[in-house]
């Protein structure tokens, strides 16, 4: 869990129906090659996107952003999900929580990074994020205030909070950290996951990229 009602996961997590369920997932966005809806009673949002630097994802970026915050704002959880949950999902998580605070894509992803490090964005995704927050990312904002209300979340502490002390504001404390991001060795595992985020972290990665 990245921010309440926001999931990062692989296309295992799509599938695994005890997952969904337990963390009450309602929303998908699945973005790869060939993004099918696969299950009944999940609202998604399908983008068809190799991940390549060439790709151009950030065209996608303002769909896939109100499609999150409109399932937020409603009580749901959304799950955003490439193959590996390493590139594509991570870049549209990136954009998304740009949108919703004033933070860099440096600083997003770094907090990312302190509960999931294989999160890695390839090069071309990270131009784009760069780009985007050269003012996209506040006229995407703009435009879900006028849409939606003012944003009832606080998100960029939520953020702040993962960021290293001195960096974002009050750090979780090392010995909680220790206790909860994995090592490197556990980056191999294959066992599926989802990211819990908030108050208690589950790291598994699933598989390379």
């Amino acid at each position: 869990q990245i921010l309440p009602g926001l999931y990062l996961g692989n296309f295992i997590d799509a599938k695994d129906l005890e997952q969904l369920s337990r963390n009450k997932i309602t929303h998908i966005v699945s973005i790869h090659e060939s993004p099918q809806p696969l299950l009944q009673d999940i609202t998604y949002l399908r983008i068809p996107l190799p991940d390549t630097p060439e790709a151009n994802i950030k065209r996608h970026f303002k769909e896939c952003i109100s499609f999150i915050h409109q399932c937020r704002l409603h009580g749901g959880n959304c799950l955003v999900h490439c193959l590996a949950g390493i590139s594509r999902s991570t870049t549209v998580v990136v954009a998304y929580v740009m949108a919703v605070t004033e933070l860099s894509s440096q600083e997003v992803l770094e907090a990312i990074r302190t509960v999931r490090p294989v999160a890695n964005p390839n090069p071309g995704f990270r131009q784009q994020l760069a780009e985007f927050g050269g003012g996209g990312a506040r006229q995407v904002r703009r435009h879900l205030k006028q849409r939606y209300g003012t944003c009832p979340f606080n998100d960029e502490e939520e953020i702040k909070a993962l960021l290293p002390a001195g960096r974002g504001g009050p750090s979780r404390t090392e010995g909680a950290l220790q206790g909860l991001v994995p090592r490197a060795r556990d980056i191999r595992s294959t066992t599926p996951f989802l990211l819990r985020v908030k108050r208690t972290f589950s790291c598994i990665p699933a598989c390379l990229k």
